[in-house]
């Protein structure tokens, strides 16, 4: 039986992810994994491509973009389009220009906007993205590429103005949401004005490279958002949940239960 859908967590960082992700299917707890590298997707996937209960993402985070882990944008390009043959899932990859990151600001666009034209051309792929002060330049890739209209678009802890949030709605996006989003006011209000069909839950965690974390931990935070979430929305969280649940679950292309 399915407990908990995670839409965006890290197995990688975790000290063991391969037995991670054997924990939480033990524990009913199905996931969207996400990667910051193609890299590490490469390390990752002969383990938890195949893992019960989890997708593995593909990604190419913003924060990695120039720096040595990534290494040559090109190369690193060249390894996503390689290995996005493998695989529907994509995550995570976005934009962020936040003041410390702004140097990387114009390589960021280039990474994202091959990125979305990869997708958009393979068609059918589920995408967490990351934006920070960078939504409207996200969606304007998005929908340059055809990434609105041939793929399907999680935004990962969204935090940015409200106009962009309609635009999302208003393209079919789904919100993963999760207790960083819910720590602002911004943030619980846009959780209590989405609609119900593109409500997700996540944990984001572990929260960094070598951080543990347990099922039975992951389980504890995946409730507290849905139960923070219920109270906002003024629902049952019951009812929540096995929604979220079975909306996520038809995402990941992960049979029932």
């Amino acid at each position: 039986m399915t407990r908990f859908v995670d839409m965006h967590m890290h197995a990688g960082f975790a000290p063991d992810p391969a037995a991670l992700a054997a924990e939480l299917a033990d524990a009913g707890i199905a996931s969207f994994a996400n990667t910051v590298t193609p890299q590490e997707y490469a390390r990752l996937s002969p383990t938890l491509a195949s893992a019960p209960g989890m997708r593995l993402g593909l990604g190419l985070h913003p924060w990695w973009v120039g720096t040595p882990e990534l290494g040559s944008l090109d190369d690193a390009l060249a390894a996503f389009e390689r290995d996005l043959a493998t695989t529907c899932f994509v995550g995570e990859v976005g934009l962020d220009f936040w003041p410390s990151r702004a140097h990387t600001k114009e390589a960021q666009l280039e990474a994202l906007t091959r990125i979305a034209q990869l997708c958009a051309a393979k068609g059918n792929v589920l995408m967490s993205l990351h934006s920070v002060k960078a939504e409207r330049e996200l969606f304007d890739v998005l929908e340059a590429s055809g990434c609105l209209e041939r793929c399907t678009c999680i935004l990962h802890s969204y935090g940015g103005p409200s106009d962009q949030l309609m635009r999302a709605v208003d393209n079919g996006c789904f919100f993963s949401i999760g207790r960083r989003m819910l720590a602002s006011k911004r943030g619980r209000e846009y959780a209590r004005i989405l609609p119900d069909d593109c409500l997700l839950v996540e944990s984001d965690l572990p929260a960094s490279q070598g951080a543990s974390i347990s099922a039975d931990e992951l389980a504890a935070e995946l409730a507290w958002v849905i139960d923070e979430l219920a109270c906002i929305r003024g629902v049952g969280a019951e009812s929540l949940r096995d929604a979220i649940n079975a909306r996520s679950v038809a995402l990941l292309g992960l049979q029932a239960a």
